[in-house]
Parts: C-alpha cells; structure tokens; sequence
C-alpha cells in the first residue's frame, strides 16, 4: 500500500468568532502503488483541501495520511519542504513556470533546491525529454511557448525527483480541448509505466482517462467507480450519470472498508 488516508477531518475556524466550517468529515481512502486516481466534485466539495492535506501545505484536524508508513501530517514545519521534493511531484492548472528562468533550469528546479549533481540533472531530463516530446523546448523561455507545452514542462519537473507520488491539481483547466487530450493521454502514458497519480479534477472528461474515481461531496467521500476495460469515452458517461444521480439526493457516504 503507497497511501492510506485514515479518518481525516479538517474544520476551518475563523479567526475572530467561533464559527466553524467542516471541510472534510472521516475521509479514508488507500492507493495501491501505481494507481491513477481521480478526485471529483464541485466547487466547495472538500476536494482541494483534501488535496492540500495530502500535499503537506494544511494540516488535517484528524486523522492520518501515511505514504509507505510515514505520518506525513506528523512531520515538523522545517522538514516540510525537503519531504515534498523528495517524494511529492506537483502538477498545477497555472503551470508555476518562472519567467527568469529557460525551460531547462525550470525542469531542474526540484533537483537544484535538493543539492544534487549536474551530471545526474542532466541523465534525468536526457531520459524525460523524448518520452514527454519537449527536446526542442529545453533552451526555450516559459513565455514562448502554448498553454500545451507549458504544461508538458511542468509535468517534467514533477517527474525529474522521480517522486512516489505526483499531485495533479486540475490540470487541463487552462488547456483547450486538443492539448487537454494531449496531455491526460500523456498521464496514461506515465501511468502505465509505474507512476502513481492522483488528480483533482471537475471534468469528467479528465477523470475518464483514470483507473479509478472517487466522489467527493460536502466533505464526504460518497461513491467510487473503477475503469475496468472500459474505454475512457465509455467511463467518461458513467462518470457524468453517476454524478447526475447523486446530485439528486442518492448520496451515502461510503464505509472506508469500501474505498480501497
């Protein structure tokens, strides 16, 4: 087992009353290694916190997360950050490229802060830069290239530490429809090879391209569904009827023996 959420809450207080919001109640859920797992739900269901929670930047309530038996809600503030570039790779919606830096040293950033050798930075990306088709990118600036390319970068760096696990967080929000396709058929394509993925998305287009969905609704994680043999347009339609069906009332949260 690479992750095992266990009994998670996080209720946010405000600071001068005693108001309380729950954005998370009893969440447990566990990741095989190698699984591609998608998190859905709307706007204000829990699914970012819970992402947040499992990227180490909140601190749950309750409960555990442990990636292959480390408490990562236990590790002290000063240890935080050299724990998420080494094990942890990040895939954001907005891409997080520095402007001041050319596509190569934005690839090597997580290596950089960690201290490592040149020699070895440079047999990483030799290796990641054909399978990801960004070898013409390397000398490029952010801003010269398209929203696709962009992230094709940035899914380089979060591989580059070759991380337990990678952490998408809406990842073809900014994208348009080719260059979305693209890039989940690149996740598959990763996926495939071994690397354990969980993204947080609202699309069930981008959750089809997953092994697996869980539904998340008011802090609640209610139903899951597997891929199977499916092929994603076909799993991309159960998704929308499943979330159809539950958003008129036929919620119930799961026992966490269920979500496995």
């Amino acid at each position: 087992m690479l992750l095992e959420v266990k009994h998670l809450k996080k209720v946010f207080k405000t600071r001068f009353s005693k108001q309380e919001t729950t954005a998370l109640e009893d969440i447990d859920f566990s990741v095989d290694n190698g699984e591609y797992i998608a998190i859905m739900g709307e706007s204000g269901s829990g699914k970012t916190t819970l992402l947040n929670i499992l990227s180490t930047l909140e601190k749950p309530t309750a409960g555990s997360v442990l990636l292959n038996g480390q408490d990562i809600t236990a590790i002290k503030d000063k240890d935080i950050a050299t724990f998420r570039r080494e094990h942890l790779g990040f895939v954001f919606q907005d891409f997080n490229l520095l402007d001041t830096l050319n596509v190569r040293d934005n690839i090597y950033l997580p290596l950089v802060l960690g201290k490592k050798d040149h020699k070895l930075m440079k047999q990483r990306l030799a290796e990641l830069a054909p399978k990801l088709h960004i070898e013409q990118l390397l000398d490029k600036q952010p801003f010269e290239l398209s929203g696709g390319q962009k992230q094709r970068v940035a899914v380089a760096r979060a591989l580059i530490s070759q991380p337990e696990l990678v952490l998408a967080d809406e990842p073809t929000a900014a994208l348009d429809f080719k260059n979305s396709e693209d890039l989940l058929n690149l996740f598959e394509d990763i996926n495939g090879i071994g690397q354990t993925i969980i993204m947080v998305t609202h699309s069930s287009i981008a959750a089809s391209h997953a092994k697996r969905v869980l539904f998340i609704k008011d802090g609640v994680l209610y139903h899951q569904l597997y891929r199977g043999d499916r092929s994603a347009t076909e799993f991309a339609t159960d998704i929308t009827m499943t979330q159809t069906s539950f958003l008129n009332g036929a919620e119930q949260a799961l026992h966490p023996a269920q979500v496995m």
